[in-house]
């Protein structure tokens, strides 16, 4: 367990009281199929944030690596009041940029990401339980065929969405230029793959633009495809599935080289698909 990490922008501890955050939910169910509704937060995310601000300024800050003891389980020294409480939980290389609960920035690339921003009356001694919203939506390229033997990296760049994150009203609010690279082993070629990339959707649902490029070792362009008007939620999975590199796919899958999209909720695992 990681206790109060100094973060204190008022440089002040008179009159502090001792007071503890449980993350007990996640929304619904992460987007990873094999996990449950009300799954616990390591089995999802391996850090976690947690900042305290009063009128507008960040006073506390504290943080959390999958390995610390109590993962989840956190407890600080406060002056009782209440304060705007925020809590990051995600998967990423660093801890997020917190100084502005309105404008939460990461370094390297995005994870599935949770949130929770309420207005607390903290008192002496108190615990509080916080059920986390997930915050980002989901694009997923599904290749239907097989992964040619001279591919070595699959690199997605997409517009539309957003790196930044405003908890206090759960949208991006950023245009964000974004990126994300797999590197293809041996024993991912000549088989289908899937790759999965996340944004912060902005409050209009604006939609994205995806471009995908397959790489060979000395970084040249095979095969590029585009993806316009990719529409995204949040919590929500949008899949394209078909056949990339132009190779034969299984007929029950999906036929004739098109592509099918698939929009999943969390929630009913509802889907609508279109062929074109």
């Amino acid at each position: 367990m990681i206790i109060d990490d100094g973060d204190d922008e008022d440089g002040g501890v008179s009159d502090s009281r001792m007071v503890r955050f449980n993350v007990v939910q996640l929304e619904q169910m992460p987007f990873a199929d094999t996990f449950s509704r009300g799954t616990d937060v390591k089995s999802v995310c391996s850090r976690i944030s947690l900042a305290l601000y009063k009128k507008g300024v960040r006073v506390k800050q504290i943080n959390q690596k999958l390995e610390d003891e109590n993962f989840g389980h956190l407890k600080l020294l406060i002056p009782t009041g209440t304060y705007k409480v925020v809590l990051i939980a995600h998967s990423g290389e660093k801890n997020p940029a917190l100084k502005n609960p309105e404008k939460i920035t990461f370094s390297g690339k995005l994870t599935d990401t949770f949130y929770y921003c309420e207005d607390l009356e903290l008192t002496d001694g108190g615990t509080y339980d916080l059920k986390l919203k997930r915050a980002v939506a989901m694009f997923r390229l599904i290749i239907a065929d097989q992964i040619p033997s001279n591919v070595a990296l699959m690199h997605f760049y997409y517009t539309g969405g957003s790196s930044t994150f405003d908890a206090v009203h759960g949208f991006g609010n950023v245009n964000s230029r974004q990126s994300d690279s797999f590197d293809i082993t041996e024993a991912m070629r000549g088989k289908p793959g899937t790759f999965e990339v996340y944004t912060f959707p902005h409050a209009d649902n604006s939609a994205l633009k995806v471009k995908v490029t397959a790489h060979d070792a000395g970084d040249n362009v095979l095969v590029e495809k585009e993806f316009g008007d990719v529409e995204v939620k949040r919590n929500i999975i949008t899949q394209y599935k078909g056949s990339f590199f132009g190779g034969e796919v299984e007929e029950e899958e999906i036929g004739g080289g098109n592509v099918q999209l698939n929009l999943y909720s969390e929630d009913e695992w509802g889907q609508t698909a279109y062929i074109y």
